[in-house]
């Protein structure tokens, strides 16, 4: 695989892989994780796509930035990269806060260089008064990771283990998975884990969202712990977009074979694959 390094500002450089050729997919990882976690999608996607798999800074093996740790940040550097490639028609797939990456580009540059959205596991919005809406958590789940869990390094690994135990996968995690997909985050310091992910949850992306769910096609993928407050919101809010739930929060690794399909289907559906672009 193509391994390459972008600075998208003095001093700090992102971490991408570029591989295969056509349109291309642009993959983005959750808080604190590394594009390690696309390696099944790379593979797959790659025989008949350009696959690009980016690292945000303080991600895998990006630069690590004590300044400006926010997701609106992270969607003005994916920015000036989908500008250096010099991408079109680009298809952007966000995991987790990824997805808030992925709304925050939309922000700043519109949709005019993307053709299609995908976004697993996110909702637009982490915290709400409303009942009724798609969130990940409460105030006070926020307060209590905040105060309680990235307040100290050790805390810290120990909330990464335990996430990665209980969120990741329908199975049990084993010590080679653990190993594998904490790595990158315990190579951050807390102080920045924490940032990032109080940002996270202090992010309002909804105009974003439906900006996409308007405009572009639009594939939201979602836990299937999260369906039941997922799909009546989505229906309600972004109707035009593609619906799917299963698995925990890994699901494209552990069902990888299923999610390749579904994402390989609303690529053909939408005239987005290979032969499609190389026709228009």
């Amino acid at each position: 695989m193509a391994e390459r390094y972008f600075e998208v500002e003095p001093g700090i450089e992102l971490h991408y892989r570029d591989v295969g050729s056509g349109r291309p997919l642009v993959f983005i990882p959750g808080w604190t994780f590394s594009i390690d976690v696309f390696e099944k999608q790379i593979a797959y996607f790659s025989t008949h796509y350009r696959v690009i798999a980016v690292d945000p800074r303080n991600h895998g093996k990006s630069t690590i930035s004590v300044n400006r740790n926010t997701y609106d940040v992270q969607g003005a550097d994916l920015g000036k990269l989908i500008n250096h490639l010099e991408l079109k028609d680009a298809v952007l797939i966000g995991w987790s806060f990824g997805g808030l990456t992925l709304w925050s580009y939309v922000e700043q540059f519109g949709v005019q260089n993307i053709s299609a959205a995908v976004t697993i596991d996110v909702s637009p919005r982490t915290l709400s008064s409303d009942s009724d809406e798609w969130v990940a958590g409460t105030l006070e789940d926020l307060i209590a990771v905040h105060n309680h869990s990235l307040d100290s390094a050790e805390h810290y690994r120990q909330f990464i283990d335990s996430f990665a135990e209980n969120l990741l996968f329908d199975h049990a995690i084993t010590d080679e998975e653990k190993s594998r997909f904490t790595a990158p985050s315990l190579r951050l310091p807390h102080q920045i884990a924490d940032a990032l992910y109080v940002d996270g949850w202090l992010t309002d992306k909804k105009a974003a969202a439906k900006t996409v769910d308007e405009a572009v096609p639009s594939l939201i993928v979602t836990s299937s712990a999260r369906a039941d407050t997922a799909k009546p919101y989505i229906q309600k809010e972004l109707p035009n977009s593609e619906v799917h739930s299963f698995g925990n929060h890994l699901l494209f690794w552990e069902y990888a074979d299923r999610f390749n399909e579904i994402l390989d289907q609303f690529l053909s559906k939408h005239n987005l694959s290979e032969t499609a672009l190389q026709n228009s």
